[in-house]
């Protein structure tokens, strides 16, 4: 006869790989779907933030699933990848968080099963590796942010830094901050430049400068790029003022 413990091992086991990535596709879902038609606050992520994103979607619902196996390494460092992800989430999202605690939920389910209750060895070194990724992520970010954008108030621009692009592009390609639907906004959002931008005293290299006049040099340094991204990150009766907006004339 099995022992007590070993059910009770079982059943929370069973829990864990089947019961959770249900309920985690479900809040994955549901947060998408709020992001899109109730607060958009990250709108279109750039495509290596859009990788990331989808490698942790794909790690919160299916981790307990690898726990066990040969991949178990790098299934821990992904968690711990996840969890900075998430917290990012936290950060960036700041109130509206509040209106749906998803990433939350996320990383104390991620702290659970890989630092409190891990169940190989070194599972917990594999998860602050991943952590570590993130933080030296951060820093690198917020280097290169520093470095462009003191060259860019020198007047030097850099055209094959994405750094510069991403400064230059500011508040009509991209935005900085959550910005609930006006209408109007920049639809594009790479936390690498966010981060950069917080960590280095959360301030516009341009600052004061008209949008008009950053619109005229983000076409000059860059002359074959498309001012506007083709997502207007507004609710769909309002998208035509992102698109004909009097910003764009006589520029593009």
């Amino acid at each position: 006869m099995k022992s007590f413990r070993s059910c009770v091992q079982q059943n929370r086991d069973g829990l864990w790989k089947k019961k959770f990535p249900k309920l985690n596709i479900i809040l994955i879902c549901i947060a998408i779907i709020f992001n899109i038609y109730s607060n958009g606050g990250f709108c279109v992520f750039v495509p290596w933030a859009m990788a990331v994103q989808i490698i942790c979607f794909f790690n919160i619902i299916t981790f307990t699933w690898f726990e066990d196996t040969r991949f178990w390494q790098l299934n821990a460092l992904v968690c711990g990848i996840s969890t900075g992800v998430f917290f990012y989430w936290i950060v960036f999202m700041g109130w509206a968080v509040i209106l749906f605690a998803a990433p939350v939920w996320f990383i104390l389910l991620l702290l659970w099963r890989n630092v409190a209750h891990p169940i190989r060895k070194y599972v917990r070194a594999w998860y602050f590796a991943g952590i570590t990724l993130c933080v030296i992520l951060t820093v690198v970010s917020t280097l290169l942010f520093s470095s462009a954008a003191q060259k860019v108030q020198m007047g030097e621009y850099d055209a094959k830094n994405p750094m510069t692009e991403r400064i230059l592009g500011m508040h009509f390609r991209y935005h900085t901050r959550i910005c609930p639907y006006d209408g109007w906004r920049p639809p594009l959002h790479d936390p690498a430049m966010i981060v950069g931008m917080r960590l280095t005293g959360d301030k516009d290299p341009l600052e004061g400068i008209p949008l008009k006049s950053r619109v005229r040099l983000y076409h000059k340094v860059y002359p074959s790029r498309p001012l506007k991204a083709r997502c207007a990150c507004s609710i769909e009766s309002m998208q035509n003022g992102y698109f004909e907006d009097e910003l764009w004339e006589g520029i593009e």
